[in-house]
């Protein structure tokens, strides 16, 4: 009898779980992204800079342009050009709540096909700064813009800001663009 009920709970949990975790644009629909600036409009524009509340990890600089020629929306995006050393963009902090399931995502192309992935993380931190929750997802750029999304919920209760941090592979031969990169809280987990 007991097996039963486990395994019953464990059917009941998987639809339960995969269902709350799977959304996508019909989602977002009158919802507000958390995202600052999330298609790079916003700043003093000077080609060598990042756009406000976009921030690296690593002095990478010398490799991304706010480039006003290739843009999915608006008029400009971030281009990353023959990257020698791997790229860690980061977004300015945003709050959230930890009983939120928060669906995000970026828009990106390159010059060729590729098979080595970007890289999208939600990291959720707590009022401290201390990181409580990592979530990532890969997809592999093509020529056209493309989309990568990530769903990030089940947030450890101390969860109080997230940023979005995308990872650009090294790769000397290869131009990327980067835009509308957003994340939205679709959810609430009832207790």
């Amino acid at each position: 009898m007991e097996k039963v009920i486990i395994v019953v709970l464990a059917v009941l949990s998987s639809c339960f779980f995969g269902s709350v975790m799977d959304f996508s644009e019909k989602d977002i629909k009158d919802k507000k992204n958390e995202v600052f600036n999330t298609s790079f409009e916003i700043g003093d524009y000077d080609l060598h800079k990042l756009p406000d509340g976009w921030y690296l990890l690593e002095d990478t600089s010398k490799y991304i342009l706010w480039d006003n020629e290739t843009s999915k929306t608006g008029s400009k995006c971030l281009k990353i050009e023959n990257p020698k050393d791997k790229i860690n963009i980061i977004s300015d902090s945003f709050p959230i709540d930890a009983d939120h399931v928060y669906y995000s995502r970026l828009f990106m192309k390159t010059n060729y096909n590729s098979n080595q992935s970007i890289t999208i993380r939600f990291l959720a931190f707590d009022e401290k700064g201390k990181r409580v929750s990592k979530f990532s997802e890969h997809g592999l750029p093509r020529q056209d813009w493309t989309q990568i999304d990530i769903t990030s919920g089940f947030l450890k209760s101390t969860a109080r800001f997230g940023r979005i941090i995308i990872s650009i592979p090294r790769k000397s031969d290869k131009i990327y663009w980067l835009d509308d990169i957003e994340s939205y809280a679709v959810y609430r987990i009832q207790k």
